[in-house]
């Protein structure tokens, strides 16, 4: 069972997490790198989702797979340059835009991740995602290997710790072209995974993967933009001088409040994006710099009293949690969020009602409750409770006022 190391942070995760419907109605743009070599890339919902494709006489290779709801533009994008369907799929890490279209493409391709990739598909808030086998890693490694395929070796190396525990990279050693994942987020700020990164790594990790690269590679971040290696370690740099700074105001006596009132990392503007601002960077590091202690995730837990007795009995158990072990589990907005998305994103509608509700209930000021509200109106809607939704929307609109969607909605339905 994972333990929760620090609180999520909200921008950058939610942008990662909630994706499938701010996406526009555009399919995947590609652009050739060489001759065997292409980038697609799709409007994730606020940042760029990459899949790399090796296209030449041993048939089609991907890197990453891009979001489930995405997958047929991806298909639709590939047939252009082949009409293969992909033999491997190797997975950066295990975040949902980087594995979420794996399935489309049946039990044939071979695919390729680090050995936690699968421990960590079948656990924790993953749980409720219940991914099909062809979802996950076929072939694993914890080390590196090598695969030969369309004229080239193609080098996979872990480098866990940083932003997942995880992460590796893909190495095109012809092509001088280097998958990074989230190891870098090109200019930007980069984000952190919350139960398996660690915020305090992510410099030494970034640097052993700059030891190991010649001068002349391309790095291609899951996000960001391309760039050379002098870009990847002014993108280091970053983030060791920004640990410094940060750690230097919090051993002063400066609260997360106070540093944020001095906006100590205001020389590092420039890397703001729409993953991560500065505020966003600097609650990383402070909570990484003074983590609370860990405790366990309700995830598992409430998993199996979901299978087992369905969407009350989880809640149930949640109260009896929070009344009988305080003190072993942290129970987080975030985590709430995130099983009633999950059910959403299934279609499991009338669970994914009471998982939202649970959520505004117990943080009825809380980061997400806007979010909540807004996607508990959705799932109202698809099951034809228009006064509910409504209700939910209009909800919504009290913690959220722009919130354009919602508005959209209320209109409607009070029209009809």
């Amino acid at each position: 069972m994972r333990a929760q190391k620090w609180p999520i942070i909200a921008g950058s995760i939610l942008l990662a997490f909630l994706p499938a419907l701010a996406q526009d109605d555009g399919g995947y743009e590609i652009a050739p790198l060489n001759d065997h070599l292409y980038k697609l890339s799709i409007d994730g919902g606020g940042y760029t989702v990459k899949v790399l494709a090796s296209v030449g006489d041993d048939g089609l290779l991907l890197v990453e797979s891009g979001q489930g709801e995405s997958a047929e533009k991806l298909k639709a994008a590939l047939q252009t340059l082949t009409e293969a369907a992909p033999r491997i799929i190797i997975n950066s890490h295990e975040h949902i835009e980087h594995i979420g279209g794996n399935a489309a493409f049946g039990d044939d391709p071979i695919v390729i991740g680090h050995a936690r990739l699968l421990t960590g598909l079948r656990s924790g808030g993953h749980l409720f995602d219940e991914f099909p086998k062809a979802t996950l890693p076929d072939v694993t490694f914890t080390d590196s290997m090598s695969i030969h395929f369309n004229g080239e070796e193609i080098k996979l190396i872990a480098f866990p710790g940083g932003h997942s525990d995880n992460d590796i990279i893909v190495w095109f050693t012809g092509s001088k072209i280097v998958c990074v994942g989230a190891i870098s987020n090109g200019r930007h700020f980069p984000s952190v995974d919350g139960y398996s990164g660690d915020v305090l790594q992510y410099a030494p990790v970034a640097k052993a993967v700059i030891d190991i690269l010649p001068e002349d590679v391309t790095i291609m971040p899951g996000h960001g933009e391309e760039g050379t290696m002098a870009e990847f370690r002014a993108f280091h740099d970053m983030l060791v001088k920004t640990t410094a700074t940060v750690k230097a105001g919090l051993d002063d006596g400066k609260d997360l409040e106070a540093l944020k009132a001095v906006d100590v990392l205001k020389d590092w503007t420039s890397f703001e994006g729409s993953y991560v601002d500065r505020n966003g960077w600097l609650e990383y590091l402070v909570t990484g710099l003074r983590p609370a202690p860990a405790k366990k995730t309700v995830f598992e837990p409430m998993y199996y009293a979901w299978k087992d007795g369905g969407a009350e009995a989880a809640v149930t158990l949640y109260h009896d949690l929070k009344k009988t072990k305080a003190d072993e589990y942290g129970f987080t907005e975030f985590e709430l969020l995130a099983i009633a998305y999950k059910l959403y994103r299934r279609s499991l509608m009338p669970d994914a009602v009471i998982f939202f509700e649970l959520c505004t209930q117990e943080f009825p000021k809380g980061t997400y409750t806007g979010h909540c509200y807004d996607y508990m109106g959705r799932a109202h809607e698809a099951l034809g409770r228009k006064e509910q939704a409504l209700k939910a929307y209009k909800a919504c609109l009290e913690v959220m006022p722009d919130r354009a969607h919602a508005a959209e909605r209320v209109d409607a339905l009070s029209k009809e």
